[in-house]
């Protein structure tokens, strides 16, 4: 198998996230060294974000991943309060039979999500209820398992 290229590689970055459906690419920047991509520059949420790194990923020739993504919240987002309660039904709508045993701590939109469950689906699901939240910048999902 022969290297590619980082101008190569770039280029098929570039394409692969102008054709993902799930990422807004108008201000992400591509960065490409040895076959590491950096990616920096902003998005309006965290889908986008982590849509980017998922579509960069599948592209031959990457060795590894950098994503300096900022997301930036549109004027009027939630703030910290509200993004809290929306978590806090979310879990409760999503999980019905561990919900309680979920904390979640929230600042400058980025949520925390703590406790125990007891099965991993349980968790995945917690941090996708939480990403899922107008304003949400980021999650940080150390909910432990239990048993």
């Amino acid at each position: 198998m022969c290297a590619r290229s980082d101008a190569e590689i770039r280029a098929d970055v570039e394409e692969e996230l102008r054709c993902c459906p799930d990422v807004d690419e108008t201000d992400i920047a591509v960065k490409v060294a040895d076959g590491i991509v950096t990616l920096t520059g902003f998005v309006r949420n965290v889908f986008h974000k982590y849509g980017a790194e998922d579509a960069v990923a599948r592209v031959s020739g990457v060795t590894a991943v950098a994503n300096d993504i900022q997301v930036r919240t549109p004027c009027g987002a939630n703030g910290d309060g509200e993004i809290a309660r929306q978590v806090a039904a979310a879990l409760r709508r999503q999980l019905p039979l561990c919900w309680q045993q979920i904390r979640s701590v929230v600042r400058a939109g980025s949520v925390t999500l703590e406790g125990k469950v007891e099965w991993i689906y349980q968790r995945a699901e917690a941090e996708s209820a939480a990403r899922g939240i107008r304003g949400v910048i980021n999650v940080v999902n150390s909910i432990a398992l239990s048993g």
